[in-house]
């Protein structure tokens, strides 16, 4: 494993022509996001069985579109200029949501695109709301609305979400993400319709409001910079990501850093220099994984944006130091997960071996950074898929796990990975085959 930070790349319409999706999953992409924004999850499964017959333990996450406001269909691009009088409704811009006059006041902002247009309401109509454009630029059909002064009650899940849920059998995803989450009560909402792991998109005020109670209630944790850049002051977005990835790495959940993380290579061979140096602040800052959006989805060179990264990640995360100081922790698992990376590095071991069902003791042991490799063992084939959103964790699916010799099973597997007397550091738990029950570390040399 070339880099230990993951990437996640956005699945698109760039990667149809022949070839081009099997180059980008072999630069480097650990987890493949599927934006169920644009359309359902039928119109990707042809897209998905591909990827997943390039790269059998490929991760998939599925990405709720959640209660966004977002234009309709245009018949082709619109440029709004500075001071130009725009309408927002049936008799203007088509906005695909019927309510959205009864959300605006006059006065308010109305954000388009990520924020990198903004108007303001001047005359709200019935089903139509009249605005100026402060800041102007190029439209395209779908584009999003952020209203930050909205304050309307909305479900945590659409109807559209719900049918989108209804058919996820068509990709079988590993991991389904949340937007607009507010409340963990949204968390328990999807878990009450959804079995899959659960990340938490982080995109508002309210959810930062209450962090530790939804980073607790979720597998793991987006932190949606875009949408996040627009209902709150941009200028508080950076102090924003840092505190969600330490809390997120307190509690040993994985965390996503999100949006326009090379963006200009939508349309250029190469990143800007900012964009290079964001990438390695989240990566020293202690993120698990870095996404590409439309870097990949829509992109002039999807394979090159994620070669791109990974170049990114390799120069930094020699950087990057172990994260064992600090308050012991409450949990008895992660504090064996913390002794066995001490240990790695007391006795200069060559890894660390994990066997596990759930991933959860994997996931432990890369909350410390360890200076060493993780290779995690699991009979769960979706396991293996999760852990690979998880820094540092190369997970490998086994045979089922004998009760008599968890640990003679384990080393058997690494003596095919590493090299002949290297010494490893085994956390596990007792019985085998219970997950969660971390319970003790083994020494062996190979």
């Amino acid at each position: 494993m070339e880099t230990r930070t993951k990437i996640v790349a956005t699945l698109g319409p760039a990667a149809d022509p022949p070839g081009v999706l099997e180059r980008m999953l072999g630069e480097g992409v650990d987890v493949l996001r599927v934006n169920l924004s644009h359309g359902a999850p039928p119109t990707h499964a042809a897209r998905v069985a591909r990827a997943r017959a390039a790269k059998p333990d490929l991760c998939i996450l599925a990405d709720l579109c959640g209660p966004k406001l977002r234009l309709g269909e245009l018949p082709q691009a619109v440029t709004l200029k500075q001071g130009e009088r725009v309408v927002l409704g049936p008799r203007g811009l088509p906005v695909a949501d019927a309510d959205f006059a009864r959300r605006v006041r006059k006065g308010d902002p109305i954000y388009l695109a990520d924020g990198t247009l903004r108007l303001e309401a001047t005359l709200i109509g019935s089903a139509d709301v009249e605005a100026v454009v402060i800041v102007g630029g190029t439209l395209t059909s779908r584009k999003g609305i952020n209203l930050p002064a909205d304050n309307s009650p909305l479900p945590a899940l659409t109807d559209k979400d719900r049918r989108d849920i209804d058919q996820l059998d068509a990709i079988e995803p590993d991991l389904v993400a949340l937007s607009y989450v507010r409340h963990e009560d949204d968390i328990a909402a999807l878990r009450k319709i959804c079995g899959e792991a659960i990340v938490a998109k982080v995109e508002k005020q309210q959810a930062l409001d209450r962090m530790e109670a939804i980073i607790a209630a979720s597998e793991a944790v987006m932190v949606a910079r875009g949408d996040l850049g627009v209902e709150i002051p941009i200028e508080k977005v950076p102090a924003a990501q840092k505190r969600l990835i330490r809390a997120a790495n307190a509690a040993a959940k994985p965390v996503i850093t999100a949006t326009q993380m090379l963006v200009s290579m939508v349309t250029n061979p190469l990143p800007t220099r900012a964009e290079v140096t964001d990438v390695a602040n989240a990566v020293l800052d202690g993120t698990d994984a870095v996404m590409l959006s439309e870097e990949t989805a829509m992109g002039r060179d999807p394979a090159g944006a994620v070669r791109m990264m990974e170049k990114i990640l390799r120069e930094t995360e020699p950087q990057c130091a172990s994260r064992l100081e600090g308050e012991a922790p409450a949990a008895p698992a992660s504090a064996i997960a913390r002794a066995a990376v001490r240990l790695a590095a007391d006795i200069r071991a060559a890894a660390i071996l994990v066997p596990t069902m759930s991933g959860s003791s994997a996931v432990r042991v890369a909350a410390f950074r360890p200076d060493v490799p993780i290779l995690a063992f699991s009979p769960k084939p979706e396991t293996v898929r999760r852990l690979q959103l998880t820094w540092g964790v190369n997970a490998m699916h086994v045979d089922e796990f004998g009760e008599e010799d968890v640990i003679g099973a384990t080393l058997k597997n690494a003596r095919a990975l590493l090299a002949p007397g290297s010494r490893v550091v085994l956390i596990a738990g007792w019985p085998p085959g219970v997950a969660g029950n971390t319970s003790f570390i083994h020494t062996a040399r190979l």
